[in-house]
C-alpha cells in the first residue's frame, strides 16, 4: 500500500464526508446519478437536486420511460443540460439491452453516453468494490501539489502521467474508501485557494508544502478571450400566458422549453405574422439579460410583448403556458429567472 493511501484511509476514518447521501448505498444507478451531476457542480448544490431526482426516478425504469421533459424539469438550474439527455438515454439503453440491470464491466460502462473515465471508474468502486482510480478536479489537484507537478493538469502529457499516478496509487483493499477521502481532501483540505496544510495527512511528503509550491500549482489554465455571442429572444404574452419553444437539440440549452429566438428584432413584424397571422402587439419592455458558459457570455437582448384575447392554436414545437406554471416546467435557469421578474 502506497504512503497516499494508506494515510487517506486513515484520515478518512476521522475527517471524511460519511453523510451524503449517494453514501448511504452500493446502488449502481443512485450512484451513477449521483457522479454525473457532480461533474462540473459542487456537492452543496447537487444535494437538494439528487434527493429529488431520486424520489421521482427511484428506478433505472422510471427514468427510462420517463418524458425528457419531465427528466429537464428536475434538471433546471443544475446547467451542463446534456447531462440530463445522456443519463435519459443511457437509461433507455440499460432497460433494452441489460433488462435494467447496471453493468458491472469498466469497459461496458464506459461505452455509455456521458460516461468517461473517472465516473466510470467512480461506479465501479463505490458500487461493486473494485480498484478503479479516478482522476476529478480535486484529485487532480491533490496529486499535482504532492508530486509537484507544475503543469497545467490540463495538458494531454500531465494528465497521462496524472492516470498513471492514479493507477500506481490504488489500495489492494478499501478501494471506495480510498476514492472518497482523495475527493474529500481536495474539497475539503487541499483547496485551491487557501490549502489547510497542518490539517493534511499527506504534507510530510507533499512537494508544494515541503518547497513553498502551494500558491503556484496547481498550475492555472492558460488564459483566453471569452467570445460574446449575442442573440434575440421575444416574450410573447397572451393573457396570463406565455408562449415557449422546444430547443434544437443542437443548440445551447439543447431539448429544454426556452423563449422563442428570432434573427433580428427588425423582422419580428414579419416572424410574428408568419407565426400567428397577427402583427398589431403592445410593447411592454425591453432589455437584455446574459448567461454564462464554459467557453462564451451569451448577451440575449429581448423584447416584452402583449396580445389580449388571442385565439391560443396549437403550433408545432410551441407550447403556451400559463405564468403561474412556468417554475413547473424545464426551463434554462437564465430564462426562469427573466421569466420571475415579469
Amino acid at each position: 500500500m502506497s504512503f497516499i493511501s494508506k494515510q487517506l484511509i486513515l484520515w478518512h476514518k476521522l475527517y471524511g464526508r460519511h453523510k451524503l447521501p449517494w453514501q448511504q448505498t452500493n446502488n449502481p444507478y443512485a450512484i451513477w446519478i449521483s457522479e454525473i451531476m457532480l461533474q462540473q457542480t459542487q456537492v452543496s448544490t447537487v444535494i437538494d437536486y439528487y434527493k429529488k431526482f431520486m424520489q421521482r426516478f427511484p428506478s433505472i425504469e422510471s427514468l427510462a420511460n420517463a418524458e425528457i421533459d419531465d427528466v429537464n424539469e428536475l434538471w433546471s438550474g443544475l446547467g451542463y443540460y446534456s447531462r440530463a439527455r445522456n443519463i435519459h438515454t443511457t437509461a433507455k439503453i440499460i432497460l433494452q439491452e441489460y433488462n435494467g440491470i447496471f453493468p458491472q464491466k469498466f469497459e461496458k460502462i464506459l461505452e455509455f453516453p456521458g460516461i468517461g473515465r473517472t465516473t466510470a471508474g467512480a461506479i465501479c468502486s463505490f458500487a461493486y468494490g473494485k480498484n478503479y482510480p479516478i482522476l476529478d478536479g480535486n484529485v487532480k489537484r491533490v496529486f499535482t501539489r504532492f508530486y509537484g507537478i507544475k503543469e497545467w493538469s490540463g495538458k494531454s502529457k500531465v494528465e497521462k502521467e496524472l492516470w498513471e499516478i492514479a493507477d500506481m496509487n490504488l489500495p489492494t483493499l478499501d478501494i471506495e474508501i480510498y476514492n472518497q477521502a482523495l475527493m474529500d481532501l481536495g474539497a475539503s483540505v487541499c483547496s485551491r485557494g487557501i490549502p489547510q496544510c497542518s490539517k493534511c495527512p499527506l504534507s510530510e511528503s507533499c512537494k508544494s508544502f515541503l518547497n513553498d509550491w502551494t500558491k503556484i500549482i496547481p498550475a492555472p489554465k492558460p488564459k483566453r478571450l471569452i467570445p460574446v455571442k449575442e442573440g434575440n429572444i421575444i416574450i410573447i404574452q397572451n393573457d396570463d400566458s406565455i408562449l415557449l419553444v422546444k430547443r434544437n437539440l443542437k443548440q445551447i440549452w439543447g431539448g429544454l422549453w426556452s423563449l422563442p429566438e428570432i434573427e433580428s428584432h427588425d423582422d419580428l413584424n414579419v416572424w410574428l405574422f408568419n407565426l400567428l397571422g397577427i402583427t398589431k402587439y403592445k410593447l411592454i419592455d425591453s432589455g437584455r439579460c446574459h448567461a454564462n458558459f464554459s467557453h462564451y457570455k451569451y448577451v440575449m437582448h429581448y423584447k416584452h410583448i402583449l396580445f389580449n384575447k388571442l385565439n391560443l392554436k396549437p403550433i408545432e414545437n410551441y407550447i403556451w403556458i400559463n405564468r403561474s406554471n412556468v417554475g413547473k416546467i424545464g426551463l434554462p435557469a437564465p430564462i426562469k429567472k427573466l421569466l420571475s421578474t415579469l
